[in-house]
């Protein structure tokens, strides 16, 4: 280690309280300018590494088109309010104020932005003041009997400044990185809102589709317990078999438990939500009895630019971009360091005499320290910050791939789900239709009560099954709109956001 010192004390009884003001003003004047000469961090510019994933210039899959539907006007904002439901914005709203994992995520962003102004701090001086005083005593003559004492006193203030000048920009850099560290956290903030956002629609729909589930098990039970009046009339008429009686009955047994399990969905759906609205889940949160209708076709020709304001994309290049700059920061660790510490004040035996200027000192220490062997661990330093730059590129790729694949795949599963809403929609008619005339025709006594019993379940099924594909819809163009960043045209940034 290579140590270059300058000191310098002054005779206290040569320097005038001028001269200290004078020395005091020279030295602040001196420093702090050279301090923000040196430069203060900025965010990291954005990643320039080559990506491993390029950007298609058309989706593979597209989404079906409904020309009834309305091609959202490019910038339009709040792609919630394409569902038309009031009281879904308002349940929103609420989780996005009060829901836990949100707060967490704020306090998160909030210890980020303290790191970056820590790693900022080291940039500048550090300057402290300080007040000592002690008493000793000792022998000066062993001659006497007892040997004679003396006992002296000694106080003193200063005011103490350290400060380690950037030649080479390590402390920059590694402020810098804290403050993309910060970006990050702002983005993940970002991310979690709007996957808060949509999670909580995505609750609302299961929500709205078991309270329709229940309404349909409902009316089954009532169809269900017809049913089984008509058969017990024609049994006691001696029309029917006791068979034909059970099965009816049974069939009403069965419709009975399930509406019991509906109804146990729809409060464990409407508890879920609470949780996630930040209430407590005593399953008193009101839902819509209908499902929103989609009235908004999917653009031909999304571009993929969109996926740029990805808040998880943008907090995984604002990750690498910090662990850039750590590379840099451990490589300007092997070059020499230059620190500055000065310190001025008073001292003297008598404790009335550290407020007098005749008792002042001073003294300005420079330092010039190269490492030289530390055993390896500066450039295993370096390998490190190299290697986790590295795994952090990795995960900035996928995070992009992964990004394209839930856009290809909502895309995709627009298209199959409308299809499949269309023709369940058919079979649900259908079915229904079948249903009642199965049971006029049985009433007419012109068929069994298997062929009634058999219309029924299957009217039951069509019902539920299109139900939960107009909820799956829903969903899913929930998750299109999570994969694409926000709305189709929709050009916000995060920090916007």
């Amino acid at each position: 280690m290579i140590d270059l010192q300058i000191m310098r004390l002054f005779d206290p009884a040569s320097v005038s309280l001028n001269n200290i003001h004078q020395m005091k003003a020279r030295f602040l004047i001196t420093a702090l300018p050279l301090a923000f000469a040196v430069g203060c961090a900025t965010s990291p510019d954005p990643t320039e590494r080559e990506l491993l994933v390029e950007a298609p210039d058309n989706w593979s899959a597209e989404a079906a088109t409904d020309s009834a539907a309305t091609v959202p006007v490019p910038g339009t904002p709040g792609w919630l309010h394409q569902f038309n439901d009031p009281k879904l914005n308002t349940v929103v709203e609420d989780a996005l104020e009060r829901n836990l994992d949100l707060q967490a995520a704020i306090a998160r962003l909030d210890a980020a932005r303290a790191n970056a102004r820590i790693s900022e701090a080291d940039q500048f001086p550090q300057l402290g003041a300080g007040l000592a005083g002690s008493r000793r005593e000792f022998i000066f003559d062993e001659s006497t009997d007892p040997p004679s004492t003396l006992t002296s006193n000694s106080y003193g203030f200063s005011l103490d400044l350290s400060w380690e000048v950037d030649v080479w920009g390590r402390l920059r850099d590694s402020a810098s990185a804290s403050i993309a560290d910060y970006e990050a956290a702002a983005a993940d903030l970002a991310g979690a809102r709007l996957s808060l956002a949509g999670n909580t629609a995505k609750f609302w729909f299961r929500a709205t589709t078991a309270h329709q589930q229940l309404d349909l098990a409902n009316e089954t039970v009532s169809s269900f317990e017809s049913t089984v009046d008509l058969v017990r009339s024609r049994f006691e008429s001696g029309i029917s078999s006791s068979l034909e009686l059970r099965l009816a009955l049974a069939n009403a047994a069965a419709a009975r438990a399930l509406k019991q399990k509906r109804a146990q969905e729809l409060e464990q759906s409407v508890r879920a939500l609470e949780v996630v609205v930040g209430t407590y889940p005593e399953n008193a949160l009101g839902t819509v009895d209908e499902l929103p209708e989609l009235n908004q076709s999917v653009p031909a020709g999304l571009p993929s630019e969109l996926l740029n304001r990805r808040p998880d994309i943008a907090a995984a290049e604002r990750r690498l971009a910090a662990a850039d700059r750590r590379v840099s920061s451990a490589k300007k660790s092997l070059l020499p360091s230059l620190r500055l510490t000065g310190s001025a004040g008073t001292a003297s035996q008598d404790l009335s005499n550290i407020v007098d200027a005749d008792y002042s000192v001073w003294s300005l220490v420079g330092g010039l320290t190269q490492p030289l062997f530390q055993g390896g661990r500066l450039r295993a330093n370096v390998e490190r910050s190299k290697a986790d730059a590295e795994r952090i590129y990795f995960d900035y790729s996928k995070t992009i791939l992964t990004a394209f694949q839930e856009v290809e795949n909502a895309l995709a599963a627009e298209k199959y789900l409308f299809i499949r809403e269309t023709e369940l929609f058919e079979a649900a008619i259908q079915s229904d239709g079948a249903q009642r005339l199965a049971e006029d025709e049985y009433a007419a006594g012109l068929i069994e009560i298997i062929t009634v019993l058999e219309s029924q379940r299957r009217a039951l099924n069509a019902k539920e099954a299109y139900l939960s594909v107009r909820e799956l819809r829903l969903r899913n163009r929930v998750d299109l709109h999570l994969a694409l960043g926000g709305d189709f045209g929709e050009r916000a940034t995060v920090a916007a956001n």
